[in-house]
């Protein structure tokens, strides 16, 4: 069952409509089809407040997919930002770090698979897209908190995988009260620019590697 909020409503029913609320901002900024993704992440990146935030990139989720394909890389940012106990609950604040403190420890990295794990980029796939195709967090994320610090816009929710070699796993969990006040704050921005919307797509968008 996923977490229930204050009011009755469930955690998949909150985010649904935070993220259809996000979607129509997004398509009402750059409108046409076929790029549903690209326009989510974009106004996420562009226009969410504070700036930069949903930039941020999960490391636990970037590390966990450089195991298979760079360990090397892997082993670099797992000994400077994850080593601690895999039980230890932690926080997005805790963790995570820009492109740019990836990038300075690991320069071969491109920076279109770094932004894979930002956060806009997990809101799409992991949320957004997930429930509207499976009604459920995907496989990258979680319903539930494991923390009960106030305040949080991201923190993640320790899994231990027994198929195979038993492993405890980080799942990345998106709080609710900070995805609404996301929503409402770039619904009164857009407002507030509406007489010069739409604008025409970009060349490249941020998600393809766009400064």
């Amino acid at each position: 069952m996923p977490a229930e909020k204050p009011g009755g409503g469930s955690y998949s029913e909150a985010v649904i409509l935070v993220c259809a609320v996000l979607n129509a901002l997004a398509a009402e900024v750059w409108p046409g089809r076929n790029i549903d993704k690209a326009r989510f992440v974009e106004l996420l990146v562009r226009l969410g407040s504070p700036p930069d935030e949903l930039k941020t990139i999960s490391v636990p989720l970037l590390v966990r997919r450089l195991d298979t394909e760079c360990p090397a890389n892997a082993e670099i940012l797992r000994k400077k930002f994850l080593d601690f106990s895999k039980t230890r609950v932690v926080t997005g604040l805790d963790i995570d770090k820009t492109e740019g403190e990836l990038l300075s420890l690991c320069p071969g990295l491109p920076p279109t698979v770094i932004r894979e794990y930002s956060y806009a980029r997990l809101l799409y796939e992991e949320v957004r897209s997930s429930y509207a195709h499976e009604y459920r967090t995907g496989e990258k994320a979680d319903s539930w908190p494991m923390t009960m610090a106030s305040g949080q816009s991201v923190s993640y929710v320790n899994r231990l995988l027994l198929i195979g070699t038993p492993e405890t796993i980080r799942l990345i969990h998106f709080h609710i009260d900070w995805l609404t006040k996301l929503a409402v704050d770039l619904a009164s921005y857009i407002d507030g620019i509406s007489t010069t919307l739409p604008h025409p797509p970009p060349s490249k968008w941020w998600k393809d590697g766009s400064p």
